[in-house]
């Protein structure tokens, strides 16, 4: 957000196409709080809630995109239409999901990775503060008790959950820190591995040894690959 000539507020940001992105949407969101500048608006209240809530969506919609290996089947995208499809399907996923960010931080241990660190984003909380914040966003049937509430309470309660919210947003996906291995990327037998982990068929060590025992091969293959490829 920026000043025009003369003193008057960018406010191009409105003007520009919408777009369906997690990372759109969570910008939109600092765009608003920083034209709000801790003036705590109503009306920016109602913008920022609504942009959070799909946020909220929009992530856990890609997260479940890359956890089912890129391409969701016909019934989960079907049922993934509506917000309350979208949250049973996370909730039958997040169990698989947690396992999924252990192998990552498992392979990338492996590998030396020295980013940041690789974090589970808590799809939980997140249910409850899409709900929380439909309170903002909705219909208001007693303006005493929201935006004509005493000392402005009901405000300050708002603008401190987005603000919380987007906070652990912030925590979360620091350069992809959040972000979980794609089954799409492995190798035959890193799948395998990461298959039978998952499943608990075999517990990290395991893994980790049949991992190490493999990477001579695939790294032969991989400059193979290389050379042919040029």
């Amino acid at each position: 957000m920026s000043l025009k000539a003369g003193g008057k507020m960018d406010f191009a940001f409105l003007e520009q196409p919408r777009k369906v992105s997690f990372d759109w949407h969570l910008l939109q969101v600092k765009k608003w709080l920083d034209y709000d500048s801790g003036r705590e608006l109503d009306s920016v209240l109602v913008y920022v809630s609504t942009e959070l809530r799909i946020a909220i969506e929009r992530y856990i919609f890609e997260l479940l995109y890359l956890l089912k290996g890129e391409r969701l089947p016909p019934d989960d995208e079907q049922r993934c239409r509506s917000i309350k499809g979208l949250f049973t399907v996370m909730k039958e996923t997040d169990p698989f999901y947690r396992k999924t960010i252990e192998f990552t931080k498992m392979v990338a241990s492996m590998q030396s990775y020295d980013g940041p660190e690789i974090k589970v984003a808590d799809t939980k909380y997140l249910r409850q503060k899409w709900q929380q914040l439909s309170e903002y966003c909705h219909r208001q049937l007693h303006p005493n008790e929201t935006f004509a509430s005493l000392n402005r309470s009901f405000q300050k309660r708002g603008f401190s959950l987005v603000r919380e919210v987007f906070s652990r947003f912030c925590e979360w996906k620091p350069g992809n820190a959040s972000g979980a291995i794609c089954r799409a990327s492995m190798p035959e037998e890193v799948e395998d591995v990461y298959n039978k982990f998952v499943a608990e068929e075999i517990d990290e060590g395991q893994a980790r040894r049949m991992l190490l025992i493999m990477e001579p091969v695939l790294r032969d293959r991989f400059f193979t690959k290389k050379l042919q490829d040029r």
